[in-house]
């Protein structure tokens, strides 16, 4: 026999051991791709979950609607949550927490700041378009608000809506969020007149502060509970930590049975 011919059988009985074992394989086993796919998925932890209190535990911490008449809970009924992003928008962060929501399928509030809205008003578009609510958060972020003239709160009220509706013409704003979260009567009642309903919160990170991405992710899973909303930021400063967290944050409150929805107004 020559040699090119046992080189040929050779080959053909490597193939048929080859072919042989991968169809021998049980209905249901997992090949090594398959293995190395599942390794890569990324799953909720034990320790996340064990982090959120059970959803029929949960109690709301605040009335929905507070004595200065600022909605405080989503007014959604069940395990609800709602995402809320303050001092955007932010030419870097604002986008990835688009992407991210966008890929989780997920709506969330945008509270504005108007001398943002100005310099950014594509931003505005973008979180309009993605179906995104608008929430007006002044024109400078001035957290003495309740202490001004009526004229000034309506100029920093009534000026964002200007600088929204130049972004995105004929847009509903139906949320005023007071800055540092100082919310009043006097400054509620101009929000009224421009049928605004003031939007507060009830879990609040303190992401802020910085205190990196585990430290929000698992404040926000052990504060959690049915109609909260949560206060997070987009803007204002460096949100690198939020936009790391907000990933793991989507991912353990679904895992607890949460559905993700948008304030009544």
């Amino acid at each position: 026999m020559s040699r090119q011919l046992r080189a040929a059988l050779m080959l053909c009985l490597i193939v048929g051991v080859i072919v042989g074992a991968a169809r021998s394989e049980p209905p249901g086993s997992t090949s090594a791709a398959a293995e190395t796919t599942q390794q890569v998925s990324p799953k909720v932890p034990e320790r996340l979950l064990s982090l959120v209190p059970a959803t029929t535990d949960g109690k709301a911490p605040v009335a929905e609607v507070d004595d200065a008449g600022t909605r405080r809970l989503n007014g959604r009924d069940g395990p609800t949550v709602a995402l809320t992003f303050d001092d955007g928008p932010h030419p870097e962060q604002t986008p990835q927490v688009l992407r991210i929501l966008r890929e989780y399928d997920i709506t969330a509030t945008f509270c504005v700041v108007g001398e943002m809205a100005r310099l950014y008003p594509k931003l505005v578009r973008e979180i309009a378009d993605d179906g995104h609510r608008l929430c007006d958060h002044t024109i400078t972020h001035d957290t003495s608000l309740p202490d001004k003239p009526d004229d000034v709160i309506e100029d920093e009220i009534g000026g964002t809506l200007d600088a929204i509706e130049d972004a995105v013409r004929g847009v509903d704003v139906p949320f005023f969020r007071a800055p540092g979260g100082n919310f009043a009567a006097n400054v509620n009642d101009v929000a009224a007149e421009h049928d605004q309903v003031p939007l507060g919160w009830s879990v609040d990170p303190g992401d802020w502060r910085k205190p990196g991405a585990r430290a929000i992710h698992d404040y926000v899973a052990e504060h959690v509970h049915p109609g909260a909303i949560v206060l997070l930021h987009d803007g204002g400063g460096d949100r690198a930590g939020t936009v790391e967290a907000l990933p793991a944050i989507i991912e353990t409150l679904l895992a607890a049975g949460y559905e993700f929805v948008l304030p009544r107004a």
